[in-house]
């Protein structure tokens, strides 16, 4: 079913200055960011039942469209810009209807990609405009009676007719969850990469067309339990790259980013050992996946099951700790980085002229009702650091504010509080970047 809405502008968000954090959205979570094929970002989200999207229109100055409505509870699952402008993905709570909104001239083109019974859920879609400029979403159906799956490939037409090709049958590959899976362009034609979980197996396969049929090629295979939250993947340089997480609690404790790579053959690399993937961005030197850590109540002793959230960007070779959750991170264009971070409740938008390199290290030692922080930002031997204690599911206090000493910095907190987290807070001077680091938990 394809409906068409009028364009809705609800106004703008205007800032001073370029060195000033652009805030996208007060009172907002769950933004994805997309950048266009002229350079310009924009940040899609659900405020309530309404889809907006924000297109950052000059230096400080966002502009927000209505695209339409959609179930309470919903959340947008991929958003992409083509040369006919925005898409966005929009997947409900139960996880049984998947929506997608673009622009048809001045209109809103509302398009339901799939609606399933109650025993069939649906994966977490990917998104990507192939060589035709259509907006080609893959995502997978699954049996919650006998956990079989079915991977789909969808393009959606012009006037909004949808073009369906099943990639796998016979519900090949089982899954404990639906599994997640993402399209990727290569030499012309699309692939769909898609990671499953079932019986202590965690696996990856690339899908491309083979003639009438689909061939998978192995992209990883390793113990663990099942894939957590959304799967990114690209291509750039002749190499095929996917991320995601997925959990071993019940093997290895831990819950890893895994990064895996093809050219001719595939390898896998865990990236980091506790952490949700929001973001794959691909550059000339490689990959850079965003994704966040966390600490939780419980691993303070605290009753409940609100966590503390650090922002990471991380590459085979080094890791940049980052204020606040990940919602996206881009490659525009003209080169550099935009990241979109949610701090405060607010949703912000940066852009660096060039990768982010500048590391935070945060070391804390308790004595009596003194706690002790020290750290290092590098590559910087003046300014100042923030330094704030901080609880899962309490408001973060400011304990005091550092110069920089040849890149170091130290800070003596008078204080008898346990138990508690520091996070310290570098703030970049030209692009205003929060660069940070989460202490471990400072229990007596």
């Amino acid at each position: 079913m394809v409906v068409l809405t009028a364009l809705g502008c609800l106004g703008a968000v205007t800032l001073a200055g370029n060195a000033a954090a652009e805030v996208v959205a007060k009172g907002a979570a769950n933004g994805v960011l997309a950048v266009s094929p002229k350079g310009v970002a924009a940040v899609a989200y659900i405020r309530g039942t309404e889809v907006l999207v924000s297109n950052r229109v000059s230096a400080g100055r966002w502009w927000t469209i209505r695209a339409g409505r959609v179930p309470a509870g919903s959340t947008v699952k991929a958003f992409a810009i083509g040369k006919s402008g925005p898409v966005v993905v929009v997947g409900s709570s139960d996880i049984r209807t998947l929506l997608a909104f673009r622009t048809r001239g001045t209109r809103w083109q509302r398009v339901v990609l799939a609606q399933t019974p109650a025993h069939v859920g649906l994966g977490w879609p990917g998104l990507v405009i192939d060589p035709d400029g259509l907006p080609t979403i893959a995502y997978t159906r699954w049996n919650s009676m006998n956990l079989n799956t079915q991977l789909l490939l969808v393009r959606i037409r012009p006037g909004g007719g949808l073009r369906t090709q099943r990639v796998t049958a016979e519900g090949f590959p089982q899954s404990e969850v639906p599994p997640p899976a993402a399209p990727v362009v290569v030499g012309g034609k699309v692939h769909v990469v898609e990671t499953y979980g079932f019986r202590t197996v965690i696996g990856a396969f690339e899908w491309y067309p083979d003639g009438k049929t689909w061939t998978g090629i192995g992209l990883d295979v390793t113990r663990g339990e099942v894939p957590l939250g959304p799967l990114f993947a690209g291509r750039r340089a002749g190499r095929v790259w996917a991320t995601w997480t997925s959990t071993m609690e019940a093997i290895e404790g831990a819950i890893p980013v895994t990064l895996a790579q093809r050219a001719t053959t595939a390898k896998a690399t865990f990236l980091l050992d506790r952490a949700l993937t929001t973001a794959l961005a691909l550059t000339s030197s490689g990959a850079e996946v965003a994704a966040n850590q966390w600490v939780s109540a419980g691993e303070l002793g605290l009753m409940g099951d609100a966590n503390v959230w650090s922002g990471t960007v991380i590459t085979e070779r080094l890791a940049v700790g980052l204020d606040g959750w990940i919602g996206g991170l881009a490659v525009p264009p003209r080169g550099g980085r935009d990241v979109l971070l949610e701090r405060d409740g607010n949703m912000e938008w940066f852009h660096s002229p060039q990768r982010l390199s500048t590391r935070v290290d945060l070391r804390v030692g308790a004595t009596g009702g003194r706690v002790a922080v020290t750290g290092h930002v590098e590559g910087q031997r003046s300014g100042k650091v923030t330094i704030y204690r901080e609880r899962p599911g309490g408001h973060r206090q400011l304990a005091g504010t550092v110069n920089l000493s040849n890149g170091s910095f130290t800070f003596v907190d008078a204080t008898s509080a346990r138990p508690l987290l520091y996070r310290a807070v570098y703030r970049d001077p030209k692009t205003s970047i929060p660069y940070a680091a989460l202490s471990r938990p400072v229990l007596s």
